[in-house]
């Protein structure tokens, strides 16, 4: 018992003890909440060595979320009741790299225009759309890594076009 109380205090004193490197890559994070319709959600993470953290919430319905993936690694959430537009960029447009996950959920008629340019990183987007809804997911040449998985309402529709090169490609969808 001695032992371990002395192991404990040891921990302990270690862990107030030692400095956070001052070099420490930046962190945003970013939640935003609209109750009003037609709000539009900007969310960017091409900045460079930042880990990006967004959360999104649509209220009011027929808002419009512009989410660019970026350059380090990050994650969006972004939710809305009716009637959104989602437009997402998914890698740094001067690199193509990325680490991103996009998580978007969308009411009745809501679409999804996703624009696929990581070159490089792994792009993963986990979609949810009610019904009438529609998924258009393109890309700017060649793109690395992806898992798309998509669930959408009655009468709705998926167009992918991506051109896939990565060794880990997923695509899931249930209509």
């Amino acid at each position: 018992m001695t032992l371990f109380a002395a192991a404990l205090g040891m921990i302990l004193a270690l862990s107030f003890t030692v400095a956070q490197p001052v070099f420490a890559e930046p962190n945003v994070v970013q939640q935003v909440t609209s109750l009003q319709a037609s709000h539009l959600f900007n969310g960017n993470a091409t900045f460079v060595n930042a880990t990006v953290n967004y959360n999104f919430l649509g209220e009011g319905g027929n808002d419009t979320f512009t989410l660019a993936g970026g350059n380090f690694s990050g994650s969006f959430v972004a939710t809305d009741l009716k009637n959104a537009t989602f437009n997402v960029v998914t890698g740094n447009p001067t690199s193509g790299t990325n680490a991103t996950i996009f998580s978007l959920m969308g009411g009745a008629n809501s679409t999804f225009n996703i624009i696929q340019n990581n070159a490089n990183g792994t792009v993963s987007l986990v979609i949810v759309g009610g019904p009438n809804s529609f998924v258009n997911a393109t890309s700017k040449g060649t793109v690395s890594d992806t898992v798309l998985s998509i669930d959408l309402g009655v009468n709705s529709t998926t167009s992918i076009s991506s051109q896939f090169s990565g060794n880990i490609t997923t695509v899931n969808i249930v209509a």
